[in-house]
């Protein structure tokens, strides 16, 4: 018998990633949310439900940001622990993402020194963590600084 792995991931969402997210949104139910929310309240249904919940919550998230509040939009999910994801999560990989909170940097360049490491290989393994949604690259003036968007990660076996 197989045992089922994945990863249960609290994250935030960068701004970029809300407003895709709510243009897929747009587009998937080919209306506004004000629009959906109009046909959430006239239909309900559990099939709208989890929808107009993630909507719902980012819209605000945007409005709260459009009023001069940070951004915060902070989401949990589980993805499937297949061989592309574990593959992805070396143990260098690991080690940026409990590096970078604890070391504040001002580049790339200055995190690899401070880990010992080669600047295009931090790099690299940041754009591969950048594209699982768990860092932000943040361009400052000419510098790169990696942004933590995970708050938490853990392993779920069943």
């Amino acid at each position: 018998m197989s045992r089922m792995m994945s990863i249960r991931v609290i994250r935030r969402l960068s701004l970029e990633e809300v407003q895709g997210r709510l243009r897929e949104m747009e587009e998937r139910h080919g209306c506004s949310f004000e629009e959906f929310q109009e046909r959430f309240n006239r239909e309900g249904g559990v099939e709208l439900l989890e929808d107009y919940v993630e909507w719902s919550y980012m819209v605000h998230a945007l409005r709260a940001y459009r009023e001069g509040e940070e951004f915060d939009c902070v989401i949990e999910e589980e993805r499937e622990l297949d061989r592309d994801l574990l593959s992805a999560l070396t143990p260098r990989r690991i080690e940026l993402l409990y590096a970078i909170p604890g070391l504040p940097v001002r580049s790339i360049n200055d995190l690899a020194e401070r880990l010992g490491r080669d600047v295009k290989n931090v790099y690299n393994d940041l754009r591969c963590l950048e594209r699982l949604g768990f860092v932000l690259l943040r361009r400052r003036g000419r510098s790169i600084v990696p942004e933590l968007l995970i708050e938490e990660l853990t392993f779920v076996f069943e």
